[in-house]
Parts: structure tokens; sequence; C-alpha cells
């Protein structure tokens, strides 16, 4: 992570961070407060300048609450059975290492020609240019072997959908393709509108979610997993907000993992300009209590 990524993370303030701050300089307050009141009676001292006093215990108490409630720049916890690390940093999707899950669209449409059916900056607009080089038929040779053993829900016709792919997948289907000794779980949450616009839903996400984790319990073979914060951008999940989203993806992954072990290490990707989104000391809290 960048400087500036640590920065803008220590910069988000929510709710809690104000809580953490209040009672901590409040804390502080009055633990300095006490213990100068005990050292003046125990030496019999008497302060020349007690305004200087009191202006001095409420700046450091001030400074305690502030760095107690500054945003972490990531947030993680280690569960014991099964063993089992998770991680939520913000960050690039792709230069982490191991596996990474790709958020698609139920038609697996790959085609960023003039941002229409996919748009170049979307995650798996990033996919075809950092994995492919950018060359489209080697994603859809790729996507067409992980998907041969789907049979797809429906097929639209091409009047109906001018653009893009007519075969629909279901929901949480998910398309496993191997690059470099890596796996890509592409996960279809979400349904493309024949008007190409891609909608999902939080039924939707939780389902995609429990299909995703049991397709990397039975290929992951354990290894390290990233996943970004899916239907946070074009995704339109507009009922949840992004930390919402987030704290449904934890969920839903330590849920799955209380019988088995569906990977060593987990990671929730945050894009550094989400993080307004996201208050990072809340997660940690929510992922005490799982």
């Amino acid at each position: 992570m960048t400087g500036s990524t640590r920065l803008a993370a220590r910069l988000v303030w929510g709710r809690r961070s104000l809580q953490v701050f209040c009672s901590h300089a409040l804390a502080a307050f009055g633990l300095l407060a006490g213990l100068l009141q005990l050292v003046a009676a125990v030496f019999s001292l008497t302060f020349s300048a007690p305004v200087a006093v009191i202006v001095a215990t409420a700046a450091a108490s001030v400074v305690w609450g502030a760095v107690q409630a500054f945003p972490p720049a990531s947030a993680e916890r280690t569960f014991d059975h099964p063993r089992t690390r998770v991680r939520v940093i913000a960050g690039d999707l792709f230069d982490q290492p191991g596996h990474l899950v790709i958020g698609f669209t139920d038609t697996f449409d790959t085609s960023v020609t003039d941002d229409l059916v996919i748009s170049r900056s979307s995650v798996q607009g990033q996919l075809l240019e950092r994995w492919y080089s950018g060359v489209q038929d080697d994603l859809d040779h790729a996507l067409t072997e992980a998907l041969a053993r789907y049979a797809p829900a429906s097929v639209e016709s091409r009047e109906d959908k001018p653009h893009g792919k007519l075969d629909r997948y279901p929901i949480g289907t998910v398309a496993i393709m191997s690059r470099d000794d890596r796996k890509l779980f592409g996960l279809a949450y979400s349904r493309l509108t024949n008007d190409l616009v891609a909608e999902s839903n939080p039924e939707r996400v939780w389902v995609s979610l429990c299909r995703l984790w049991e397709s990397v319990y039975a290929h992951g073979h354990r290894e390290p997993l990233t996943i970004p914060v899916i239907g946070s951008a074009l995704g339109r999940i507009d009922t949840l907000s992004h930390e919402n989203l987030l704290k449904m993806i934890l969920l839903s992954f330590v849920a799955a993992s209380r019988d088995r072990l569906i990977t060593r290490e987990l990671t929730v990707i945050v894009r550094p300009q989400d993080l307004k989104e996201i208050n990072i000391l809340e997660i940690r809290q929510f992922l005490m209590t799982l």
C-alpha cells in the first residue's frame, strides 16, 4: 500500500472514530488530572500557572484520543478453528499474490470496445488488459473452456440483445481459469440486461458468495485468495453500502469456514477511492464479533 493510500485511510472519520476519540480523550484527561492532583497532594506542590497546566493536560488528552481514533490502514483477524487469516486492505486487486476472484455478469461478456458492453475501467476490463494483454479472444477462449461443464440457463436472441454474448448462466456460476499456477474464479453475481445494464441485489450476492466458497474449497488447494468488494461499483447494488457489502463477504466466508478450511488466507481488497465509504475501525470491530 502506498503512503498516500495509508494517509487516505487514516483521514476517513466516522461515527465509531468519533466515539473512540471522545472516550479516549476524556479518559486520558481524567487520568492525567487525577495524577497531577495526587502528585501535588503527596509532595505539597503548588502549580504557578494552573491554567497552563490545564491547557497542556487537555492538549495531551486530545492528542492521545486522536492517535487512538485514526482509522487503521487495514483490518485483520486470524481464526483458530479452522486456522485461517482474514485481511481487509486498500490496494490493487491485481497486485496481490495467489488466486483471484473476479465478478462477472450472467452472460460473462468481455468486450470493452467503446465501453459499450463492459467498461474498460471495470474489474473485468482490467482483467482483460492485465492478464490477457488486451486480447479478448484469449479471455473468451479461457471462459469457453471454464464454462463447458455448465449448461446455459437461457439463450437470448440477437434481436433482443444486439450486443455481446447471448448465453445466460445461473447466478452463482463460477468459471475457473488458470494462468501461471494461479487460478481465477470468475463469479457471475449480477444480471446484464439486454440494454447492457448490470444489475444485482443482496440475495444474488449472498447466493453467489456461497457457491464461490464451494468452488474455492474444491479447486483452490487452500492457497491465498483475494476478492474485491463485489457489487460496490458497476453492480448497482444500491440497497447496501460499500461497508455492508464488505461485511456480507466477511460473514459469508466465516460462516462457510466453520466446518472446513477453504483457504489459509482471504484478502478483501478495497479500492482506495472507496475508503471514504468504509470505516475500517467498524470493519475491525465486526471481524472480532465473527
